[in-house]
């Protein structure tokens, strides 16, 4: 989803899962420069020029966190396609693995995707560790201080991380494909996405199968809590409801009906690769699979970071909680959620105790102000991209446009949205199909979605917007079409 201004083309796509829907003052501000530091460091040590301009940017008038498409395709185009964050520059769709010329930037720029690779389940480890010891503490005036400095360089990792693979998976993931289309031209291009269904390994997907589970069998949840309480719906967000905390919840999912499980989505992947492997001859079967072990090893690191970061968001969440205690008691704002519209360093301020009770009509009046700023419903930008597979298969089912903490999915939902929440991915067993507005093919939430075999068509915000709920909606995500029904 992109869109043009007077200093270049700025996309929702990387954006929109960082930064969810509208973004709060506190969101955008505690975010906003870890990310971009993040994604800065991530292009030099890749090889690529950093943009030289700030790479994110928060439109005033809808609230929505935008990247600068123009940078990253430029980086991309540097790196001679060897790694991308979002779509490919144009001139490199086409043969991409073949740039003999370039051999020096793309070797130094996969290295640098092998070592993160090899580096983030430990990563994964120590950012765990660190969530934990946060959850357990009592928050005294020398804990706020010390999580306020730590929290900014735990996002910077596991973003740097998280932008690193992902832009690694990209192009391996086109190693496959490129492959694919020159001795299979033409074949089903939805079988490609089934090569990553039932793909193990993956937290997103591992916690939706467990949590599934712990929903119905109290002798589990303790130990599934203790590994994924930290993800659950809008989990990028510092008020979202994670399954640790939200009981409620947890037990709404007690009465779904799976309609997946891990064997049905590897018996999809199993009939790809039969059906691939049955068209090649010997040599080429050879080559193929190692590039396909290699993209699939790279979503699972992806994932892996990406969970981590989530575990930073979760921490967040839980300093941000005690200094909403600190203001709420100094009578700075009205109530807890209004913290969320304070912006980091006017929260710091309240750990530090520079504010005091004097300023509490000026604070409560700022955040009414920020509170109307966001309250209109706003029309979600258009990718300008007709609508395409991000998973294969085909549904057809109500129309889910609420949030599981609003109101539960009916049984064999179609979910449409801007993006899939990968924290959301227990209730995508008994789903029906995924409808995106986002076109990000290698967003989180697309990389759980294929894993659980769960059909999903991406980059139609026509059919989002116009989706009413409870509608029927049918899917069919190998022709690349939505169609509401009346």
């Amino acid at each position: 989803m992109t869109s043009q201004t007077d200093t270049g083309a700025w996309s929702r796509e990387l954006a929109a899962d960082l930064f969810p829907g509208t973004t709060t003052p506190f969101a955008w501000t505690a975010l906003r420069a870890p990310a971009e530091t993040a994604l800065r460091r991530t292009w030099a040590d890749l090889g690529a020029p950093a943009p030289a301009d700030a790479p994110l940017w928060r439109r005033a008038d809808d609230g929505r966190v935008y990247v600068d498409a123009a940078a990253l395709t430029s980086a991309a185009r540097a790196l001679h396609g060897a790694a991308w964050l979002i779509a490919p520059p144009a001139e490199l769709s086409q043969g991409l693995m073949a740039r003999w010329q370039a051999g020096g930037v793309i070797r130094r720029a996969q290295a640098r995707i092998a070592a993160t690779q090899e580096g983030v389940a430990g990563l994964q480890t120590r950012t765990a560790k660190w969530l934990a010891w946060v959850r357990g503490l009592r928050w005294a005036q020398a804990d706020l201080l010390q999580v306020m400095e730590e929290l900014e360089p735990q996002a910077q990792n596991t973003l740097q991380a998280y932008f690193t693979l992902r832009a690694g998976v990209a192009a391996a993931h086109a190693q496959v494909a490129g492959r694919l289309a020159d001795w299979l031209s033409p074949y089903p291009t939805s079988v490609i996405w089934t090569l990553y269904a039932g793909l193990e390994g993956l937290p997103s997907v591992e916690a939706a199968y467990a949590v599934a589970i712990a929903a119905r069998d109290s002798a589990t949840q303790m130990d599934t809590l203790a590994r994924f309480g930290h993800r659950g719906p809008n989990e990028m967000r510092p008020d979202a409801l994670r399954w640790l905390d939200s009981p409620a919840l947890l037990a709404g999912l007690a009465d779904r009906r799976p309609l997946r499980n891990p064997d049905s989505a590897r018996v999809q992947c199993q009939a790809a690769e039969a059906w691939i492997f049955g068209q090649l001859d010997s040599g080429k079967s050879r080559q193929i699979e190692p590039l396909l072990a290699h993209a699939r090893d790279l979503c699972r690191a992806a994932d892996r970071a990406w969970d981590a970061f989530v575990m930073v968001i979760a921490a967040a969440q839980c300093w941000v909680q005690a200094i909403a205690s600190e203001a709420v008691a100094a009578t700075l704002i009205a109530q807890s959620a209004d913290v969320l519209y304070l912006e980091l360093e006017e929260l710091k301020q309240v750990a530090t105790g520079e504010w005091h009770p004097g300023r509490g009509d000026e604070v409560r009046e700022a955040v009414v102000a920020r509170r109307q700023a966001q309250a209109a419903t706003r029309t979600l930008p258009d990718s300008g991209a007709a609508p395409r597979s991000g998973s294969p298969g085909q549904a057809q089912g109500p129309a889910y446009l609420a949030a599981p903490g609003d109101q539960l999915p009916p049984q064999g939902a179609i979910w449409l949205g801007e993006i899939a929440d990968a924290g959301c991915a227990p209730f995508w067993l008994s789903a029906g199909a995924l409808t995106t507005a986002a076109a990000d093919a290698w967003s989180p939430g697309l990389i759980a979605a294929r894993a659980l075999g769960i059909p999903a068509v991406i980059g139609a915000p026509t059919s989002v917007a116009q989706a009413a709920q409870g509608c029927s909606v049918a899917v069919d995500a190998d022709a690349d079409h939505v169609q509401l029904e009346d």
